[in-house]
């Protein structure tokens, strides 16, 4: 008989991880990507789908200009319209693909120059324009970057954190080191009260978008239940475990239980994450003074440096983007952060928890070669 005990051993499983056969495994790009390929282009570009990206859409599009050249192009179909209507997050997760296909590159002896928006910046919302063309140079020999080695360990890690493990604010200026060339401004905050009231407002902005539809509606869209789901796909967020197939097949797990805020799967849900906001023994954000298309791929790169040296140091990170987010629901919770951080005059562009916490498994990941257009 299904019991409470087993619906959240499920639950507790998401959203990854790893009992794939290797011949369906989601998460197969991460394993020596790119090798054997003689492009140096479609190298960075195995290691660039590595990058951070909200709700795991993957909304990268390319082509490969002449011999040297890539055009980075946004999957208009694979954006977030209700949760990120000004496609900043969608943005941010492009500015991260380029700076791993940058590095990428480097490790090869490859100088990418990256040219932001080089038909002009979209506005209010990304269109069919290229956000970035990356050109090879033939005459400059790139130095390697040390991150390059962690691109294939980063993980966005959703455990609970051990919060009486905080880290020290030596080794959190150690990791924005990593980032010193962003023109913005990385903090953070191991401050007890402070940490207490971040833990407080993302958990109450987690919950107000559990409790809004259109969220939710656009969430469900980007799960993937059980092992089939997950090959299949090769994105979105999944839902692993033995029973996943039978509380599907209970309607435990459908579409009206999971936008149904009082049901049981989500409430099980809202007490597993909540222990996971509270446990959060230090946050970090990046914040600019402006949010031109342009500074969001500038801070998508940033981001994915910090999470690189993170990585490197033994640190476990994990964004929590709903207080950020610019619909009409989450608005006072935007308020707060923004005056909460010391940023009233600024853009939050990311706010994260970091410290410790077990490993996780590698999300999903689509084969290369489909994001190339032909």
């Amino acid at each position: 008989m299904m019991n409470r005990r087993h619906v959240l051993a499920v639950l507790a499983a998401a959203p990854y991880a790893a009992s794939c056969s290797p011949s369906a495994d989601p998460a197969v790009s991460w394993h020596e990507p790119g090798a054997g390929e003689v492009d140096p282009r479609r190298f960075a570009l195995a290691h660039a789908i590595l990058a951070p990206n909200p709700h795991n859409t993957q909304p990268w599009q390319v082509t490969l200009d002449g011999e040297r050249g890539m055009t980075l192009y946004c999957d208009l179909d694979r954006r977030l319209p209700f949760t990120d209507p000004l496609d900043r997050q969608i943005t941010i997760g492009c500015g991260a693909f380029l700076e791993l296909y940058r590095i990428a590159a480097a490790s090869q002896g490859h100088f990418a120059q990256v040219t932001y928006f080089p038909d002009g910046e979209p506005s209010p919302r990304l269109d069919e324009r290229p956000l970035a063309r990356v050109e090879f140079l033939p005459t400059a020999n790139a130095a390697a970057d040390p991150l390059f080695a962690y691109i294939t360990h980063r993980r966005t890690n959703r455990n609970v954190y051990d919060v009486e493990r905080v880290p020290d604010d030596a080794l959190l200026l150690r990791a924005t080191g990593s980032i010193a060339g962003f023109m913005g401004a990385a903090q953070w905050t191991t401050t007890p009260d402070r940490v207490a009231a971040l833990r407080d407002l993302v958990w109450r902005a987690f919950d107000r978008e559990l409790r809004t539809r259109g969220a939710q509606e656009e969430t469900y869209r980007w799960l993937r239940f059980g092992e089939g789901e997950m090959a299949e796909h090769r994105d979105g967020l999944g839902i692993q475990g033995p029973l996943v197939g039978v509380l599907r097949g209970m309607g435990l797990l459908n579409e009206e239980a999971m936008l149904d805020p009082d049901s049981f799967a989500n409430q099980s849900a809202l007490k597993d994450w909540r222990a996971k906001a509270m446990s959060s023994p230090a946050f970090m954000w990046l914040a600019t003074a402006d949010d031109r298309p342009a500074t969001r791929l500038a801070a998508g790169a940033a981001y994915a440096r910090l999470n690189l040296m993170a990585t490197a140091l033994g640190l476990a990170m994990h964004p929590w983007s709903q207080a950020l987010q610019e619909y009409p629901e989450m608005a006072e919770f935007y308020a707060e952060a923004k005056h909460a951080l010391g940023a009233d005059d600024q853009i939050v562009q990311m706010l994260v928890r970091v410290g410790y916490a077990d490993p996780v498994e590698p999300a999903p990941r689509r084969d290369p070669s489909t994001l190339v257009r032909t």
